[in-house]
């Protein structure tokens, strides 16, 4: 399938655009409300010559260039098993509606879509089922499976579910698409690079939470300072360890620690965007001009590059 140019929908800092484009594909156009996303992406993308069509809800899709690939990483809060759930009635949850009106305007070569994998059991799967319906009726055979970036050459666990569209009489269908192969999981090491050694408050703060009523007793700073390699994660009550591997980055948390050289470091930002697959020439064109709590938040919201270059990839071979 010849696939040249995409439209970046809902496109945060721009991870599924740098997939596309390590793929070979050109940006024609992106969209996001984001005021600081969207520097952020001016930051670490060339856009002179494009235009921010701003709220996708507010689209007329006439005013829109052509393009080959539109996607789409649309809004997952509604659907989120640590959210309300309240999907469509969500207004969030109400932003597929408005990517489908676009699809069947625009009639692009192929789509991919990418939400959390809550989606897939939401309101016991009427969900799915209705986006389903939405864009197979939009004219496309249309296919979905919950990949794990840890799968795809990241050391981050962040299962996505994923949406391949093809337009029927293009050539080919979803029968043909190959999602790609598992490859081995990278080593942690060139990724925490920052050794942000925590201290003050934020050690006070770790204390505290090692002393609330789920953890009391099960482990002490200096347990954790034996650690060494370990990834600690405050996310919930209760705190988990992990080896080589890092928890899914939220765009609503920070708290993940490692220890290194038998210090307590925090994840910083720069090395968030490191596991969301950005590659360190773009990461250092942003660590000092977005705060390092603005560039945690936006990296837990991107789409992980690694995963959006291979389907990409797959797509090219139809």
């Amino acid at each position: 399938m010849e696939l040249r140019t995409f439209f970046d929908f809902c496109s945060g800092i721009g991870g599924g655009r740098l997939g596309l484009e390590m793929a070979g594909l050109k940006s024609v156009g992106y969209s996001d409300t984001s005021r600081l996303s969207v520097m952020t992406y001016n930051y670490l993308f060339d856009t002179k010559d494009e235009i921010n069509y701003g709220n996708l809800k507010r689209i007329n899709p006439i005013n829109l260039p052509y393009f080959d690939v539109l996607i789409a990483g649309f809004p997952c809060q509604s659907f989120s098993v640590i959210g309300r759930q309240e999907g469509f009635e969500d207004i969030r949850g109400q932003i597929i509606f408005y990517i489908v009106n676009i699809i069947r305007f625009a009639n692009p070569k192929c789509f991919i879509l990418e939400n959390v994998k809550g989606l897939v059991t939401h309101d016991n799967g009427r969900t799915i089922e209705t986006i389903m319906t939405l864009l197979k009726d939009s004219g496309y055979s249309v296919t979905y499976r919950v990949l794990n970036s840890l799968d795809y050459g990241v050391p981050q666990m962040r299962y996505r579910v994923y949406f391949i569209g093809i337009k029927n009489g293009s050539g080919a269908t979803v029968n043909d698409f190959v999602f790609p192969t598992p490859v081995q999981r990278p080593s942690l090491d060139s990724y925490l690079v920052d050794n942000n050694e925590i201290w003050g408050e934020e050690l006070r703060y770790l204390n505290r939470y090692l002393e609330n009523k789920v953890n009391c007793g099960r482990y002490t700073i200096e347990n954790l300072l034996d650690m060494e390699g370990k990834i600690i994660d405050t996310r919930m009550s209760d705190l988990r360890i992990y080896d080589g591997k890092v928890p899914t980055l939220r765009s609503q948390r920070d708290g993940i620690y490692y220890v290194r050289n038998h210090k307590l470091c925090a994840l910083t930002g720069y090395e968030a965007l490191l596991l969301q697959g950005f590659p360190k020439e773009y990461a250092d064109k942003v660590k000092n001009l977005v705060s390092n709590r603005h560039l945690l938040m936006q990296a837990g919201n991107a789409m992980t590059v690694n995963v959006i270059y291979k389907l990409a990839k797959s797509l090219l071979t139809l």
